[in-house]
């Protein structure tokens, strides 16, 4: 039970860490070049009070309030079904909730969130992420992944 726990204290401290030093050393709206080939990744300092891809901006509160349920409801289910579920589920679940805590403890404590990982080519980018969003997309693809992998074991034992 421990080390999917422990890796997801892990990813909400890195995530914090990693806002808390974006906040100290880039100034709000700026950019680090970090990888000017095609300028292809810098280090920003952005606010987003929406939803994923700065959807519905200015609606912080009612954000916090969602996935505050959300993670409410998440972890119930996930401690009571802990032992029902396999390990790749428990690892993934705990990425779900430390990403949504990670962003919730922004909308809650800084009014928005800190985005600051910025990809793209030129003027082509993707918007800004940081690595709570991370932790989620990844817990996305490890669910993704088993749920093809368990059913194309239940289809190879049933033949």
């Amino acid at each position: 039970m421990k080390r999917p726990l422990l890796i997801g204290i892990i990813a909400l401290i890195l995530d914090q860490l990693t806002k808390t030093l974006v906040d100290k050393f880039i100034d709000y709206a700026s950019s680090v070049n970090v990888i000017s080939f095609l300028d292809f990744f810098n280090i920003v300092n952005v606010r987003n009070t929406g939803a994923s891809f700065s959807m519905f901006q200015g609606r912080n509160s009612l954000f916090a309030l969602m996935v505050f349920l959300f993670l409410s409801a998440v972890s119930i289910w996930l401690y009571k079904n802990w032992n029902k579920i396999r390990k790749v589920q428990r690892y993934a679940f705990c990425l779900v909730i430390s990403g949504g805590l990670g962003n919730l403890i922004d909308r809650l404590l800084r009014g928005a969130v800190v985005d600051f990982l910025d990809f793209g080519i030129n003027s082509l980018r993707w918007p800004a992420f940081n690595v709570a969003d991370s932790c989620i997309f990844i817990a996305a693809v490890i669910i993704f992944v088993d749920i093809l992998m368990f059913s194309k074991r239940q289809k190879e034992e049933k033949v």
